[in-house]
């Protein structure tokens, strides 16, 4: 612990005075690192470490406060953020209602990582952070496809003796390990997968003549095969839906993709092993997830404005693992399963109707809606890579939308990080191209706006929404 301490603090000091030079370093920091979060678990005195994240966004808020450079670009746009403030408003006092002091916990897991788009406001990402974002988000969405492969054949055995826990982390359908790179879980995996997938596609295929650009299509088999073995149904529905998303608005070809797949599943359900088959097409577990939401549903009578944050999912599980010190010994499956741990839905939109009722599902439906509409209408207004990187966003909040419905998706790190700055990061790219339509356009070239724009965009012309 000791040797930690002395390693953290000339590295604390470190970021500190990067931040304070920059603060929007703090953000692409989040966004390469967040991905390698999981790797604390077999680390030497890893737990010890795992607030790094919220130091470091802490950190960068304070940054932008103090820091001399500021805010040099408009303030983003966020059409979404009326919705979003009614939301917390309504967890807000729901929490503090029920849980009192132990609010805080289901506080922090809901809410926590909005700071992003506070950050963001305060100090905007301009055309060069978000083309860092984006390399960020295409490498990394390789590199643990990559680790994700490694490890169906390093194997679960060698992977428990490094650190990893059975029904934790290591788990297994069909007798296939369920890969999760350099996360926690399958489901993190496979998601934040496809979210690089998605995101990284429509980048890509706006402009394929970029090195980066095709090397991470020509990856795109690789990230395929990792999001694959993850076992985790919510990745294909959700990468599918986006997929068709991204093809009705702008990627006609992607069509094509769908009909050599429909053209393939025939004889891909003779080649696949049918062990793997079997846990995929089956409907039991639907089946008992089913049963669960029907009583969810049937208890609103009881509770029309719902048990109050936290009585469910992530935040219920915390809570109940303090209150038991044994189940810190226990695999979460086997805590489950045993009924130690409170009620898990696997659906988003259940844990709401459960925490915050009719109201709270409504509230989340409507940020969702207001995130894809004002991100698709971004990215016919703007050009170029921004453009396409609202389109991906737009596609990526469709997915998240469909995903949810089988999995507490915001509550699954790092994609509730990923999610919030996804959306920021578009609203940036907003207001800085519609400020560069509204400045006056010299000769001189003096403006420091032109620097961060590729030549052929330096004038864009104004286009009717």
């Amino acid at each position: 612990m000791t040797a930690l301490l002395v390693l953290a603090l000339p590295c604390a000091a470190a970021l500190g005075f990067a931040l304070y030079r920059r603060p929007q370093r703090g953000l692409l920091l989040i966004a390469a690192l967040t991905p390698l979060h999981g790797l604390l678990v077999i680390v030497p005195g890893g737990s010890a470490l795992s607030p790094w994240k919220e130091g470091v966004l802490l950190l960068t808020l304070a940054a932008t406060f103090v820091s001399p450079y500021r805010r040099r670009t408009p303030a983003p746009a966020f059409p979404w953020w009326p919705a979003v403030a009614a939301w917390v408003v309504l967890g807000v006092v729901s929490a503090i209602l029920v849980s009192g002091p132990g609010a805080v916990t289901p506080l922090k897991i809901t809410f926590f990582y909005l700071i992003i788009p506070v950050i963001l406001w305060r100090a905007p990402f301009d055309a060069r952070d978000r083309d860092t974002f984006v390399t960020i988000l295409m490498g990394m969405g390789v590199f643990t496809a990559v680790v994700g492969l490694a490890q169906q054949v390093i194997g679960g055995e060698r992977l428990a003796a490094l650190g990893y826990r059975w029904d934790d982390h290591l788990r297994t359908t069909g007798g296939i390990l369920r890969s999760f790179s350099t996360f926690t879980t399958p489901f993190a995996f496979g998601l934040f997968v496809m979210i690089s997938l998605v995101v990284g596609g429509a980048i890509a295929l706006a402009d394929p003549t970029r090195l980066r650009n095709r090397l991470f299509l020509c990856a795109t088999p690789i990230m395929l095969l990792g999001m694959g073995v993850t076992i985790v149904r919510a990745s294909y529905i959700g990468l599918a839906v986006a997929l068709l998303w991204l093809a009705v608005h702008r990627h006609r070809a992607l069509l094509l993709g769908f009909g050599a797949a429909a053209l393939a599943a025939p004889i891909a359900l003779l080649v696949v092993p049918g062990s793997l088959l079997a846990p995929l097409l089956s409907s039991s577990s639907l089946g008992e997830r089913g049963d669960g939401w029907s009583e969810t549903l049937a208890s609103l009578w009881v509770h029309p404005f719902g048990q109050g944050l936290g009585a469910t999912g992530s935040a219920a599980a915390k809570a109940a693992s303090e209150t038991n010190p044994m189940l810190s010994e226990m695999s979460l499956q086997a805590a489950v399963t045993f009924g130690f741990m409170p009620y898990q839905p696997d659906n988003y939109y259940i844990k709401l109707a459960v925490e915050l009722g009719p109201i709270g599902v409504w509230l989340f439906v409507l940020v969702l809606v207001c995130a894809a509409v004002s991100t698709l209408r971004a990215s016919r207004v703007m050009r170029g890579q921004d453009a396409a990187l609202a389109l991906g966003v737009s596609a990526s909040v469709v997915a998240v939308a469909v995903a949810s419905t089988v999995s507490t998706y915001l509550e699954i790190f790092p994609l509730d990080v990923y999610f919030w700055l996804l959306l920021g990061i578009v609203g940036c790219a907003l207001t800085q191209h519609r400020s560069q339509l509204h400045r006056p356009d010299t000769e001189s070239g003096s403006e420091p706006w032109r620097s961060a724009l590729p030549a052929a965009e330096s004038r864009p012309t104004p286009v009717n929404c």
